[in-house]
């Protein structure tokens, strides 16, 4: 047995399976095993078995089962590495350090990222509560309805006025800027030699809500601007990406929502954090917010994990509803239930809840599907008779309809739509493929970017961060060139669209080129607008990074994030091999495929 092997043990030796399930799940003693309706599917009739003496457990309702990596890994949708220093740093196990080509951060070195973290919380915390922040900040969160409980429930905090007062006092803890720097909490200058004066604090005068994980610890901030101080700075933002914070991957909340989330298997989706933290004095424990992102397939993935059923909240105005219509697609795509919450007022539920906390919790017991929602809306206003208000509803609606993978529900709509307009189901089933076929096309779709959504949802985060780094790139022609020189392999490696690595790399190369040149090689009119469009905000990004250090961080932790959704989804393809195996009985197949996980993770 190699090294790993036996860290593997030694974990496993050190964990009890019961406590690990336990913290998930209220299990009930069974003779000598434990049961609990199973947490991955749906029951009323407990079929999910913990054994003690084996250190193992089973669903016999949906099949699952393993030992407490298959379980973290599982229930956390973490990969095989993930859970091993997740259980690792429970065990008190040090692991062994990884090779690759590229930086791996250790255990060791991610720990320390969360211990950052920690302290520069309870820096906000006492901030708020004993320094700066006692007077007007404590005032104006009070005055928006929060109670004193309340915010310390959720660890609100207060960064105040001034360059390097978190620096200082982390460093005054024993840490190194170049630690700090990893954790988001620090801006490097132009120029900087590395050197602790070379660095400042990224959050000045602003309210902080930290961000935690499924496992409740802080992985990062979203920072408000003081509503009494500089209001033309941008109101909020956000850590930037790092090892361990993902914007993607993130749902402020969800650290408190999950348990509550599967109890009531149901979950409030609402759009900022003030929303969430209102929702959760109200009594709805179980919400969460995107928090300044659009709702992401990965987002999605996570929810899954406790609920198939969403109740969206989101503003009324026309941004509002068009980020409820795209997240209801990207849901019914994951055969999640989807309803909407409305009031007439038009207000977000931070407002509401301080008005009347009974309007807003009857409003959430009255949302409605979200289907049915997106049909009365289109329809309104439209005269049903009329050949051209039909030909608009039918084109407003096919993203929608086409999006169910469920074909029972999707029927079902069909009929309710068929019957309303007077069109036969048949007739309406072939105008919405049609619509289908030319969003396929392009016809109908503006950018590669959209024409990217249609790909398999688990790809979804991987083509985010490939078009995150293209943007970046191709923002600045010297960065572009270097980045070339710099990144080449990697993106040979990790992009699998033809035209993308032609344009990263062989245009890249060119030294007389540059942006404009690019889009004169280009045909496509589509193709054409997305980058430009792609150029444009990037450029404006751009502006936000205070040296060039900092870009360079950030497409090292784009690359880093890259890398580690491959690894993901291999891990993933991997280990539904060996159940496939394992169910066909086929133990050399089980066993090589296994050498093949255990081979990836040690060298990913």
């Amino acid at each position: 047995m190699n090294k790993m092997g036996q860290e593997i043990e030694v974990i496993k030796a050190k964990l009890n399976v019961v406590d690990l399930i336990g913290e998930y799940v209220r299990l009930q003693k069974a003779g000598n095993n434990w049961k609990a309706c199973c947490p991955f599917h749906n029951e009323k009739t407990p079929s999910f078995t913990v054994s003690e003496e084996k250190q193992m457990w089973h669903c016999f309702g949906c099949n699952k089962g393993g030992d407490i990596f298959g379980f973290l890994m599982e229930i956390e949708g973490l990969n095989f590495r993930e859970a091993l220093e997740n259980l690792a740093q429970r065990a008190g196990v040090e692991l062994p350090k990884y090779s690759g080509g590229e930086k791996f951060f250790t255990p060791e070195e991610k720990s320390k990222v969360g211990e950052i973290l920690e302290w520069a919380t309870l820096f906000y915390e006492k901030q708020l509560w004993q320094g700066l922040g006692k007077g007007d900040i404590l005032k104006y969160l009070k005055e928006r309805g929060l109670s004193e409980e309340t915010i310390k429930d959720f660890r609100l905090g207060y960064a105040p006025p001034g360059w390097r007062n978190l620096l200082t006092f982390l460093i005054g803890k024993g840490y190194e800027s170049k630690d700090i720097l990893r954790a988001g909490l620090i801006i490097e200058k132009e120029n900087g030699s590395g050197r602790a004066e070379d660095f400042y604090d990224r959050f000045r005068d602003r309210i902080m809500f930290p961000i935690a994980g499924t496992t409740g610890k802080i992985i990062g901030y979203s920072a408000r601007i003081n509503p009494r101080g500089d209001e033309s700075q941008a109101k909020y933002i956000n850590t930037p990406e790092t090892e361990v914070y993902h914007k993607s991957g993130v749902l402020y909340g969800i650290d408190k929502a999950k348990l509550k989330a599967r109890e009531e298997d149901w979950i409030l989706l609402v759009e900022g954090n003030m929303d969430v933290i209102a929702s959760y004095q109200a009594g709805i424990k179980n919400t969460v917010a995107v928090s300044g992102t659009a709702l992401t397939a990965d987002q999605l993935n996570i929810i899954r994990r406790y609920t198939k059923n969403i109740k969206m909240f989101f503003d009324m105005d026309e941004a509002g509803q068009t980020a409820a219509l795209r997240s209801a697609q990207l849901a019914f795509e994951k055969d999640l239930n989807v309803f909407i919450v409305s009031i007439d007022e038009g207000k977000d539920a931070a407002d509401i809840v301080k008005e009347n906390v009974e309007k807003f919790n009857q409003a959430i017991k009255g949302a409605v599907p979200a289907m049915g929602y997106f049909i009365d809306r289109s329809v309104f206003g439209k005269d049903k008779r009329d050949i051209q208000d039909k030909k608009k509803i039918i084109e407003e609606l096919s993203g929608l309809i086409n999006s169910f993978s469920n074909k029972v529900e999707k029927e079902f709509w069909l009929k309710k739509i068929s019957g309303q307009l007077n069109i036969s189901e048949k007739a309406l089933s072939e105008e919405f493929e049609k619509n289908n076929n030319r969003q396929w096309s392009g016809e109908n779709r503006n950018t590669f970017e959209q024409r990217e959504e249609t790909i398999e949802n688990k790809y979804d985060k991987i083509k985010d961060i490939q078009i995150q780094i293209l943007g970046a790139f191709i923002s600045e022609d010297d960065f572009w060139r270097e980045g070339v020189a710099k990144y080449s392999q990697a993106i040979k490696d990790y992009f699998d669209n033809k035209k993308i690595v032609e344009i990263l790399i062989d245009k890249g190369q060119l030294t007389d080129f540059n942006f404009e040149k690019l889009l004169d090689t280009i045909e496509d009119a589509n193709w054409k607008k997305f980058l430009r469009e792609l150029y444009f905000k990037n450029c404006e990004k751009d502006q936000n990074l205070n040296s060039s250090k900092e870009k360079w961080l950030a497409i090292d932790q784009y690359f880093s994030a890259l890398k580690k959704e491959l690894l993901k989804n291999k891990n993933t393809e991997l280990i539904e091999k060996i159940r496939e195996a394992e169910s066909l009985g086929d133990k050399e197949a089980v066993k090589e495929i296994t050498r093949q996980l255990v081979e990836l993770n040690r060298i990913g």
